[in-house]
């Protein structure tokens, strides 16, 4: 009896501590603050229609008279009408002497460089910060296989180790780079004085611009056929794979203003008007926005042309031919809220006649002082991971602004609830 006694004593108490931690858990979890918070800030986005597009330009394709040639432009090189181009050597020994001696020169002037600026005063740590800028820089160019500023960046590296040297005691440094330069200038001469006299010169026939691809639309789309071109032609020339004349020397833009032919698979665009100006992102190749102005727009069948227009960046984009682009057509302002906190309120309306209705009213709650207050608003673009939204009424004293506090996870809030101390 008295075992019996004890198990059942046993047994109270621990039900009574089950019943006493239970309480205390739920009693903690009362008290607990769950008010988490973050900063709405202003914020732009760029709403942009995908496309896709060709470039236009007037061309003219530059005939190959020579097996040996010597390029003397760049891409997208500024060259008048007559200006030389290439040159025609007779023989393979003496391209190779010709491209020898441009590398040369390139080096000759790269150690005058280096050794005009090695020997100025300069901070060490600076020097030692900029050559591992420098080395990520190329490295980063490499990856990217942005090559176009790579030969700069490495002579760039050279110079800022021939400094550090200096800067760290190597005496010799200036003296064995005078004599670099000496020795690589009587070279230099050598092979100047061996090298034979080209076989043929080719010039501009007209003042633009030069490019060394040949991509087989130069006659296949001209500006001229801009005015009149229709979607169906426009589809048919974005499909078309055209042969290349790989025996051309290159061509000469012979125009600074070129065009984008658009196609976009919708009839209607909102935020597209003839006569505006409106950016364009190119997929490839060229990594800026570009300005260009819509000088033409036609929809037919479910599509909308786009006809752009621009003046600039023409020696940036001569590679440029078949793109997809995407056209910014408008620019939303307003203030970025997480998608948590944003809150749907259900608000009785009545109408002119008197007659009400249920409608979903969508807001934040801030926090003003110690008290949640409700802020309404409207969403004007939405994210994987946020809304853009503005007051509802931009004139109310009390509307959310860029700055503000508002609540994210905080359970059963309501206009006017306490909640911080």
């Amino acid at each position: 009896m008295k075992e019996n006694t004890m198990v059942n004593k046993v047994i109270i108490g621990v039900i009574c501590a089950a019943v006493i931690l239970y309480f205390a858990v739920y009693l903690a979890l009362g008290f607990r603050n769950d008010l988490v918070t973050t900063t709405a800030y202003a914020y732009s986005v760029d709403v942009g229609t995908q496309a896709s597009a060709l470039l236009v330009r007037q061309e003219q394709v530059l005939p190959n008279s020579g097996q040996y040639v010597d390029i003397l432009l760049d891409e997208g090189e500024k060259v008048s009408k007559g200006g030389e181009i290439a040159l025609i050597h007779s023989s393979q020994d003496s391209l190779d002497t010709r491209q020898t001696i441009q590398s040369l020169e390139a080096e000759i002037q790269q150690l005058e460089y280096s050794l005009s600026t090695g020997t100025q005063t300069t901070n060490s740590s600076r020097l030692d910060e900029e050559v591992v800028n420098s080395m990520v820089s190329i490295r980063s160019l490499a990856a990217a296989g942005d090559l176009s500023t790579l030969e700069d960046s490495a002579l760039h590296l050279r110079t800022m180790v021939f400094q550090r040297d200096y800067v760290y005691g190597n005496t010799q440094a200036a003296t064995q780079i005078s004599q670099l330069i000496q020795d690589k200038k009587k070279q230099l001469d050598q092979l100047n004085a061996s090298l034979s006299q080209a076989a043929q010169t080719i010039t501009a026939p007209a003042s633009g611009y030069f490019s060394g691809e040949v991509d087989g639309f130069e006659s296949l789309v001209t500006p001229e056929m801009l005015s009149s071109l229709t979607i169906s032609q426009l589809t048919d020339l974005l499909a078309k794979e055209p042969t290349a004349d790989h025996t051309a020397l290159g061509k000469v833009v012979t125009s600074s203003t070129w065009y984008l032919a658009a196609l976009i698979d919708q009839e209607s665009v909102s935020g597209l008007a003839e006569g505006k100006t409106y950016k364009i992102s190119f997929s490839h190749d060229y990594y800026g926005m570009i300005s260009m102005k819509l000088d033409r727009m036609v929809s037919e069948n479910g599509k909308t042309m786009a006809i752009f227009s621009t003046n600039t960046h023409i020696s940036d984009t001569t590679l440029l031919r078949e793109q997809t682009v995407d056209i910014i057509a408008q620019q939303l302002e307003g203030i970025r809220i997480p998608r948590q906190a944003l809150r749907v309120a259900t608000q009785t309306v009545t109408d002119e006649e008197g007659n009400e209705s249920q409608v979903n009213a969508y807001g934040v709650y801030t926090v003003v002082g110690t008290q949640a207050e409700w802020q309404e608003v409207k969403v004007l673009h939405s994210d994987d991971s946020y809304y853009l939204v503005e007051p509802v009424d931009e004139t109310a004293s009390s509307r959310l602004r860029a700055g503000d506090e508002i609540i994210l996870n905080s359970t059963h809030v309501t206009d006017g609830m306490v909640v911080r101390s």
